[in-house]
């Protein structure tokens, strides 16, 4: 599977993902790594990867660009995803954002912010190849494969400048909603004010941030991705 040519070829294969005709390292996220975020509860017997993170692929002016494959499998009811993460304030006061792409198979992606009265507001993405999707400032997401029998590959861009925070995630017991065979069930674990379905293009929308392709775009004009340095960019 060759998912860019140029100006980068990166394909996977077997063997994984290839950059530049040498292979990638990758992280893993094993089933026992996720147990604190799963809907459960299951009898876990097997210990089996859930997904795959390939990180600096390519990076210019503190931004880097990765790959993350997700496998194709269900956790009881429940799709297999991303453990959940949220970003610090950047020094401009504004969370840091990040910026996804689908490069092959569906998704969902689940995103949250808390209110000051300690409810939440939830977005529900769906997103199919070539959709672009902006996590905006201040909300928490998780990312899901919501295929039965395709992984999902997602790129990234994001800012190096900081680390993720996981703790809302771990603290409650995954995200504040789960995705299911059945749609999304709630996890009452949290207080929701509102979920939203949005497609990615009417969240994009809401910022002013539109893109074709992240890595071609970004590898031609850094200057394009600053606001994931700089948050506050976006709200010129």
């Amino acid at each position: 599977m060759i998912f860019y040519e140029t100006p980068i070829k990166i394909e996977f294969d077997d063997t994984g993902l290839i950059v530049n005709g040498n292979e990638k390292k990758y992280d893993v996220r094993m089933l026992y790594d996720m147990i604190d975020v799963l809907k459960g509860p299951e009898v876990y017997t097997e210990n089996k990867p859930m997904y795959l993170m390939y990180r600096e692929i390519y990076s210019n002016q503190d931004i880097r660009f990765d790959i993350t494959v997700i496998a194709s499998r269900t956790i009881g009811e429940e799709y297999a995803k991303t453990y959940g993460h949220k970003h610090p304030k950047s020094p401009d006061g504004k969370n840091y954002p990040e910026v996804y792409q689908i490069l092959y198979g569906d998704a969902k992606f689940i995103l949250q912010k808390e209110n000051s009265n300690g409810s939440f507001e939830v977005i529900i993405i769906s997103a199919k190849k070539g959709d672009i999707l902006l996590i905006p400032p201040g909300f928490g997401h998780v990312s899901i494969n919501i295929s039965d029998s395709e992984p999902l590959f997602l790129s990234n861009l994001v800012s190096v400048l900081f680390e993720s925070d996981y703790s809302e995630y771990k603290q409650n017991r995954g995200a504040a909603a789960y995705y299911t065979k059945n749609g999304p069930v709630q996890n009452t674990n949290y207080i929701i004010k509102s979920i939203t379905n949005l497609s990615c293009f009417e969240l994009n929308k809401k910022y002013g941030f539109f893109s074709k392709d992240l890595l071609t775009e970004f590898y031609s004009n850094p200057e394009k991705f600053q606001f994931l340095n700089k948050p506050s960019l976006l709200f010129r």
